[in-house]
């Protein structure tokens, strides 16, 4: 019997060894799925009460407003919740779409998806640079083709004068709108806040499972990133953009644009996938897939005359790498992952 629980204590100090080792050399992404766990779940469960006045937003009675049901699956406590612009977009002053000094084009990641007011990319940058003129016109979803077809309509629409163009790349899936859509016709038209809906504000989600069984899961899916990191080192990670040409004759019509419009400034900036900041720093095939991206996007930077930001290094280079998302999840930016946007944007700025 008792070299039986010797064995036994043995062997879970084996496991406790083995997979504590695997985390602090490999990192890595929680296995939510093996633990049959979701975001919104771990969310509830992380969130912290005593967060919750950093993400507070109110509104004035009588106020229309757009609220985007996101805030389950980000900061656990708040939806997004702002005033659109008259072309749909988040809070733009109307005038801006006539004449600014700079336009910003991205994705969710554009929008600063459920940060509310202060925090959100634009009014950050705007502080930074000391500048009002700043024009964001980000829609979710959207990739490099779409984008560069909205500016162009936009601008030609409205006549817009501008003279700095901040363009958003974000390597978790704007390669796809490149694959799925390039050469498709875009229709001209505004953002996709349609109106106001004066949703919920505050997230009334409340998982029905017992909520120390989800924080169970949520350890045992976080406990074991590393040993799912060693076992995905073995997969095969296709190339992400199917077609490289796709993109560069993208960014080459978008370019053209940008000169017939005397744009004087163009930054690319690189967001990098919470896959990437998860891994720590180690020669993992996935890296590489995410590498020959990076490179695809800065060498087609350079070469029409862009400046590149490689936001991969910025945010890995920190003291803690996953410190940028809500709760350390793989959600989009909290408030401090979107400061240090508009701080290494008003770099090139200023």
């Amino acid at each position: 019997m008792k070299n039986f629980l010797f064995t036994i204590l043995t062997l879970f100090i084996f496991i406790l060894i083995f997979f504590s080792s695997l985390n602090y050399f490999l990192g890595g992404v929680p296995l939510f799925n093996i633990f049959n766990i979701n975001i919104t779940q771990a969310v509830y469960v992380s969130k912290d009460e005593n967060l919750k006045k950093d993400y507070e937003i109110s509104f004035k009675e009588n106020t229309k407003y757009f609220a985007h049901k996101c805030g389950a699956s980000e900061n656990g406590f708040y939806n997004t919740a702002y005033e659109p612009d008259d072309f749909g977009f988040r809070s733009n002053p109307n005038e801006l779409f006539y004449n600014t000094d700079v336009i910003i084009v991205g994705d969710s990641f554009g929008i600063s998806s459920c940060v509310n007011y202060p925090f959100d990319i634009t009014t950050r940058l705007k502080k930074k640079i000391n500048n009002e003129k700043i024009l964001n016109i980000s829609v979710p979803g959207t990739g490099p083709y779409f984008q560069k077809e909205l500016l162009k309509c936009l601008v030609e629409k409205n006549n817009t004068k501008f003279n700095t163009f901040i363009w958003l790349f974000y390597e978790g899936n704007d390669h796809e709108d490149l694959n799925k859509y390039f050469g498709r016709e875009v229709a001209c038209k505004s953002g996709y806040a349609k109106g106001t809906n004066n949703g919920k504000i505050e997230v009334d989600h409340r998982p029905s499972e017992n909520f120390f069984l989800l924080k169970f899961k949520l350890y045992l899916s976080n406990y074991s990133r590393g040993f799912g990191t060693l076992i995905k080192y073995f997969k095969t990670y296709p190339k992400l953009l199917l077609n490289d040409n796709n993109y560069d004759t993208t960014f080459a019509d978008l370019n053209n644009y940008l000169i017939s419009k005397n744009v004087e400034k163009k930054i690319i900036f690189y967001i990098p996938k919470y896959t990437r900041l998860a891994y720590n720093k180690i020669n993992h095939p996935q890296l590489t897939q995410l590498n020959n991206l990076k490179k695809l996007v800065e060498k087609t930077a350079k070469k029409y005359n862009f400046d590149f930001i490689d936001g991969s290094e910025i945010y890995h280079n920190l003291e803690d790498s996953l410190s940028v998302f809500h709760y350390r999840l793989p959600t989009h930016f909290n408030n401090k992952g979107y400061d240090i946007l508009a701080e290494e944007l008003s770099k090139k700025l200023n």
